[in-house]
């Protein structure tokens, strides 16, 4: 389940995640971590589904699917079994502040293995990724995950993986670093946040106060 636009939960429309009581029954909200998943989990999450007494699934905002006919004992169990196989299940999620497009090697235009580097950052980092920061992962400056500006965005071009601060894929990078490694590098910057933070500061009020010249250097020095 894909398309152009892959921003999953940092798009407009926010994912509808978690147990919605009906007055049917149950609903349990799931969303397809940055807007897409590989046919077999999709397929393994439908048949437990059924299983668990799913009645229907319907497509909902954000990338997300909503099941429907649940009881309200079953959508713990299905929960968990979707959390198991990847997708988000939670809005504290630190995948919904990232928009990441397929990169390579699924899309030919791609230069660097999106996917991967949001995946890292997300594990590595997720106390960091608060509501007020959107990470912009793209393998190309096209941008088709997420056309507006955000507060980090990783753009790869012939020059490797370029950082932009507080702009769009259409902007000039304020510093570059390998492909490979750029997930090692805005995890510097996130690291960074963490030490220099303020109390109550959020993730997106101590970038701008560390500026772009900072953010710059520690991402391609770490």
């Amino acid at each position: 389940m894909s398309g152009r636009t892959e921003g999953g939960a940092v798009e407009r429309h926010r994912s509808p995640l978690g147990l919605f009581n009906l007055n049917n029954g149950h609903a349990l909200g799931i969303a397809l971590p940055f807007g897409s998943m590989p046919a077999h989990p999709l397929i393994d999450l439908a048949s437990q589904a059924f299983d668990l007494g799913t009645t229907e699934i319907r497509l909902a905002p954000g990338r997300a699917l909503l099941f429907l006919g649940l009881s309200a004992t079953s959508c713990p169990a299905l929960q968990a079994s979707a959390t198991t196989l990847g997708f988000v299940t939670a809005a504290s999620d630190p995948r919904t502040r990232i928009a990441a497009c397929p990169g390579t090697p699924a899309c030919a235009s791609g230069r660097i293995a999106t996917r991967a580097i949001a995946e890292t950052v997300a594990a590595e980092c997720p106390d960091l990724l608060d509501p007020s920061l959107t990470l912009h992962i793209s393998g190309c400056a096209k941008g088709c995950a997420h056309p507006g500006p955000a507060a980090l965005t990783l753009v790869g071009d012939e020059n490797g993986a370029g950082l932009v601060v507080d702009g769009t894929v259409k902007a000039l990078p304020a510093g570059y670093r390998p492909g490979y490694d750029a997930a090692r590098g805005v995890g510097g910057v996130l690291a960074a946040m963490r030490a220099q933070r303020h109390p109550g500061e959020t993730a997106a009020a101590c970038l701008t106060r560390l500026g772009t010249a900072g953010i710059a250097e520690l991402y391609r020095r770490n």
